[in-house]
Formats: structure tokens, C-alpha cells, sequence
């Protein structure tokens, strides 16, 4: 069985410590067949590069053109983790507020637990279950040495 895979290009700018900072392309990914009429990554264009801290096996070194990959199942994963069930439990907490008071302030209320409570949920969740969040891996494409032309760092 095999594994699709979301990938995007990169260049790795340096290597320390087993971390590899990758200056990532600021296009779509082209995985899912919309290729030029993906809005993420018409959002992206014209953007500069974002760099990434990775972990790296030993063969990569500064300069190397990679490709950045996740499987997709993970990060379909990630997605309902982190956007569905907050959005679910906001709902069911407005529900909740306004059943039990019934005003207005209440279903806001009961909305905002719901969602914040969806969140800490989440992200206990995710420092129980080691390997849930996805991994990216980082696989040599050549060896070269011209980084983005519009590189900066993204905090």
C-alpha cells in the first residue's frame, strides 16, 4: 500500500546540530489536481520563501534542493484535529448555553467553552499520542547552491 504524499521544493540554507533550515517555495502544492487554481497557493505567490527548522539526516548539506513531503492521511488528520472538532465543539457548546439559559450570552458563552475547551483537548491529545502530528521528511533532490531570491524569517 502506498502512501501519497503532499510535497513541496525547498532549498537547505544551513545545517546545525541535526536541524536543517529549508527555505520552502511560496506556491501550491500541486497534489490535489487544482494546480494553478489552488487559492493557497495563489495566496502564497509573490510571497518570500518560509523557512522551516527540520530534522535532517547526515547526507543533506547546505544547498541542497529537497523536497519537503507529509503523508496526506496525516495531515487530513491534523486538519479534523485541528479545525473540525474545535468547530464541533463550538457548536455543541453554543448549544449547550443556550438550552441550559437560554439568553444570548449564554449560547456565546457556551460557544466560547466549547471552543477553548476543543483546544486544550486537542493539544492534550496530541502530547499523549506520540506520531500523531505529522512528520515531514526532507528527501534530496540535487545538489546546488541558489537559494530564494526573496528569503526572510517567519516567526
Amino acid at each position: 500500500m502506498s502512501t501519497n504524499m503532499i510535497e513541496h521544493r525547498g532549498v537547505v540554507q544551513r545545517v546545525d546540530d541535526g536541524l536543517a533550515i529549508v527555505a520552502m517555495e511560496t506556491t501550491g502544492c500541486g497534489s490535489c489536481g487544482q494546480g494553478s487554481s489552488c487559492g493557497i497557493g495563489k495566496m502564497a505567490g509573490g510571497r518570500p520563501a518560509t523557512l522551516l527548522t527540520l530534522p535532517v539526516s547526515a547526507d543533506i548539506k547546505a544547498g541542497d534542493l529537497v523536497s519537503i513531503a507529509l503523508p496526506e492521511s496525516k495531515l487530513t488528520l491534523s486538519a479534523v484535529l485541528g479545525y473540525l472538532f474545535p468547530a464541533f465543539a463550538m457548536i455543541v457548546g453554543a448549544w449547550l448555553g443556550a438550552a441550559l439559559e437560554g439568553s444570548d450570552g449564554a449560547t456565546a458563552l457556551g460557544a466560547m467553552i466549547g471552543f477553548l475547551a476543543a483546544l486544550a483537548i486537542a493539544r492534550l491529545v496530541i502530547g499523549l499520542v506520540p506520531g500523531l502530528l505529522p512528520a515531514p521528511q526532507l528527501i534530496p533532490i540535487s545538489r546546488q547552491s541558489t537559494p530564494f531570491p526573496k528569503e526572510q524569517y517567519h516567526d
